[in-house]
């Protein structure tokens, strides 16, 4: 893994990663440079939700938050697609994607999702 995460202290750390071979897409760089990933972050961390501030702060938090969780669910399903093209069974699929082998139509549903999302027929 080429991104990499040192921890420097507790409550600090520094993401590093190289622009050409990480991120050749943009895709982290841009989450970064917009603040949404300090965002998204926010929302994971907040002891409550009441707590993020104003209508306006939790509005930017929440599209934030939304924007990062659509770019991770089409990952996971290239993901999923990848590992069951690489022989993974429905349950170790429903295991690697959820922590929960028996999850295996979700599995299925997202593997499908996935070669979809390539342009392909799923085949099961």
């Amino acid at each position: 893994m080429a991104v990499s995460i040192e921890k420097t202290s507790t409550g600090t750390a520094t993401i590093t990663w190289s622009h050409q071979t990480d991120d050749p897409r943009g895709y982290l760089s841009e989450e970064v440079e917009s603040g949404r990933l300090e965002d998204a972050l926010t929302a994971i961390g907040a002891s409550t939700i009441e707590g993020l501030g104003t209508t306006a702060d939790v509005r930017r938090i929440a599209q934030a938050t939304t924007r990062i969780q659509a770019l991770l669910e089409r990952r996971m399903r290239g993901i999923a697609v990848e590992l069951r093209t690489q022989g993974l069974t429905w349950s170790e699929l429903a295991d690697a994607l959820y922590g929960d082998s028996a999850k295996r139509s979700s599995a299925q549903r997202t593997y499908e999702a996935g070669m979809r999302q390539r342009g392909l027929t799923p085949q099961t």
